[in-house]
């Protein structure tokens, strides 16, 4: 796809705390590693992402004392002398900026009464660019986040007439994208826009920040796809006959016939006391098939850190042991508020109580796999631990936020 010259615009740059400023920093930088050309547009802040430049206006700032005194009069239903000369300001100030660009990507300023002057001067904008019906300057994007004329809380500053009625009015020249199906449905309903004309593309969170992940963690898991498994079963264990690794890679081969996506990580590497162990690796090494990761396999030797990064990434610990003394993999998983499915042996229902899934020690791979897939379809944190991993930022990017704003 052709480089894109793209403007993000909101009253302030990312530098500023808030959940707007977030997106468009997160949007900014993919937009950027894309190739293309991107610039914030803000009133107020410092330029955020690294290598982003800002454009800063003032007048576009929601606390400028201008826009002030402007959003007062107009809160109690007066448009006051300078309203119009506040318009022409801004209008003049962006246009050369608009001029240069491909896509003008406006957050929450076509919908949020903030700067009434600055959603009138982006209307103008809009619709100069539109000449016959045919596109002939940038493409103006309304990101909606939030709808002034659908909260209660302004219902006192809503007034008949200009500027009030632009916030309620689907614009030319602007196509329109909400971050919810809820907001979509607003937004048609308050503009008379047709549903299908308003594109839903949500918000996305980033698993590396808020799980605090290490960048060894991090490392691992891009090398072995781990953020798109579905579900990640983690096995973290020495490799012994008795913790019947074989039953457990056996069981994923069951599950992926339903989940195609999932994983099992198994830790350690052949038990440092008993000389058969290692053949017994080589053996489960033969045996795995799509989606098992064995790490001694590959040559890794986790730290405790990387595997404090893998509890944190998975949807369930697997722990179909024969025999165990405790169980500590069962405590460390509670830490992580993470399922567990194992097997019904004294140590491990010791530790765990009537909270874990527990198979007989002896139980198939069918048996297994069924439990896991129960499990994971009845615990209500799993199921949101697996839907907000859907969500994550790399995903959501590539496939909604660039088709969207570069398309």
């Amino acid at each position: 796809m052709a480089k894109r010259r793209v403007l993000l615009l909101h009253y302030t740059s990312p530098s500023i705390l808030g959940g707007v400023e977030r997106i468009m920093r997160t949007h900014a930088a993919a937009l950027r590693a894309a190739g293309d050309d991107v610039r914030m547009v803000a009133g107020r802040g410092r330029p955020s992402p690294a290598g982003v430049p800002l454009i800063r206006i003032a007048e576009l700032d929601s606390r400028h004392p201008a826009v002030l005194r402007d959003f007062a009069a107009l809160a109690g239903g007066a448009v006051s002398p300078d309203h119009e000369r506040l318009v022409d300001r801004i209008e003049r100030a962006l246009r050369p900026h608009i001029a240069r660009a491909d896509r003008v990507v406006v957050h929450n300023a076509f919908t949020l009464h903030k700067n009434a002057a600055l959603t009138e001067a982006l209307v103008r904008l809009a619709a100069a660019g539109t000449r016959s019906g045919a596109r002939s300057g940038a493409t103006f994007i309304a990101w909606t986040h939030d709808l002034a004329w659908t909260d209660d809380q302004y219902a006192g500053q809503r007034h008949a007439g200009a500027p009030w009625a632009l916030f309620a009015t689907a614009h030319p020249g602007v196509r329109y994208v909400a971050v919810s199906e809820k907001v979509a449905g607003e937004l048609a309903r308050l503009t008379g826009l047709a549903r299908r004309r308003i594109t839903v593309v949500p918000n996305g969170v980033d698993p590396v920040t808020t799980l605090g992940l290490s960048p060894a963690g991090v490392r691992l898991a891009e090398r072995l796809g781990l953020f798109t498994a579905d579900p990640l079963l983690l096995l973290p264990v020495r490799i012994t006959r008795r913790k019947r690794i074989d039953t457990a890679i056996a069981a994923l081969a069951v599950l992926r016939r339903t989940h195609p996506h999932a994983v099992l990580v198994v830790t350690g590497g052949p038990g440092a006391h008993n000389p058969a162990n290692a053949a017994h690796a080589r053996e489960l090494q033969a045996m795995a098939g799509a989606g098992v990761q064995l790490l001694s396999a590959l040559g890794i030797r986790p730290s405790d850190r990387v595997i404090a990064d893998l509890y944190a990434l998975a949807d369930a610990l697997v722990l179909p042991s024969a025999n165990e003394g405790f169980g500590i993999p069962i405590l460390e998983a509670g830490l992580h508020r993470l399922p567990i499915v194992c097997s019904d042996i004294p140590a491990l229902r010791a530790v765990a109580g009537p909270d874990a899934t527990y198979v007989a020690p002896d139980a198939p791979a069918r048996t297994l796999a069924a439990a896991i897939a129960g499990r994971l379809a009845g615990d209500p944190v799993a199921r949101l631990h697996r839907r907000a991993r859907e969500s994550a930022w790399p995903r959501i990017l590539a496939e909604v936020v660039l088709p969207v704003i570069r398309g």
